[in-house]
């Protein structure tokens, strides 16, 4: 009995190794528009770096965290409309689309 428990533990604990293992890349492509900042802090982790915020003309908040990859030095970007998700991808990537670079949402109060 004490086997299968211990065979049970050496699983979990891979299983939980691997999925911590996943990189930035792999993480930035589970979000979705609207997440929480709680929610994209708990996904990624704490090694972004804010990198600005202001209120716009309408009066929302806009934030924009950067988070590098370690490993393959790529840089992404995670932009809050009023502390959710307006859109994300990689620095270069961003840069290839300007009419998403400065999102320009309306807060739906």
């Amino acid at each position: 009995m004490s086997h299968k428990f211990f065979l049970f533990f050496v699983i979990i604990t891979l299983a939980a190794g691997l999925a911590g293992c996943a990189g930035v890349g792999q993480k930035i492509n589970r979000l979705s528009i609207s997440m929480q900042k709680d929610e994209v802090r708990s996904l990624i982790g704490n090694n972004f770096v804010a990198k600005g915020s202001k209120v716009s003309a309408e009066g929302n908040v806009l934030d924009l965290w950067e988070i590098t990859d370690p490993k393959t030095k790529e840089t992404y970007q995670i932009f809050f409309l009023n502390d959710k998700v307006s859109q994300w991808g990689s620095s270069e990537d961003l840069k290839a689309f300007p009419e998403l670079h400065t999102p320009t949402y309306k807060s739906q109060k």
